[in-house]
């Protein structure tokens, strides 16, 4: 499997950044997917009914939000793995330190299979202009 993923070129505008002015490219994203639609994807790539998959999809969601709430991480075959990291201030000891005023936010993080991660590198990239109605250019080799 070889992706192709538009990217778009943007300035960095920050004046007090070393690199201000630097060209950079990001990810032309499209839109997002949402249940329905995988529901739709998942039942043309299986024998499985559209109704079906939404009742699964809401179950898996629903037990892995409260699995990694509670501490777990969650492997999923062929992607990677869920789990949750934080981000804490530090005290000098550890009597001070208390987890309620320390830890300042809880995010979500995947830690990417190897197959995932061999495929990510076949992915191929092409760079689309937003301002002008351009084709886009071929892919980079």
């Amino acid at each position: 499997m070889t992706g192709m993923i538009d990217v778009v070129p943007y300035q960095n505008n920050n004046r007090k950044s070393d690199y201000f002015g630097y060209w950079y490219f990001r990810v032309k994203l499209l839109p997002t997917i949402v249940s329905d639609e995988l529901a739709n994807h998942i039942a043309s790539d299986s024998k499985i009914e559209r109704a079906k998959v939404l009742v699964i999809n809401d179950a898996v969601n629903k037990q892995a939000r409260e699995l990694l709430c509670n501490g777990h991480a969650i492997r999923i075959p062929h992607l990677g793995t869920l789990k949750l990291g934080i981000s804490s201030g530090g005290t000098a000891t550890s009597e001070e330190y208390k987890a309620g005023n320390c830890v300042k936010n809880v995010h979500l993080v995947l830690v990417p299979d190897k197959e995932i991660k061999e495929a990510l590198k076949r992915i191929k990239f092409r760079k689309v202009l937003t301002e002008k109605k351009e084709k886009p250019t071929p892919p980079e080799p």
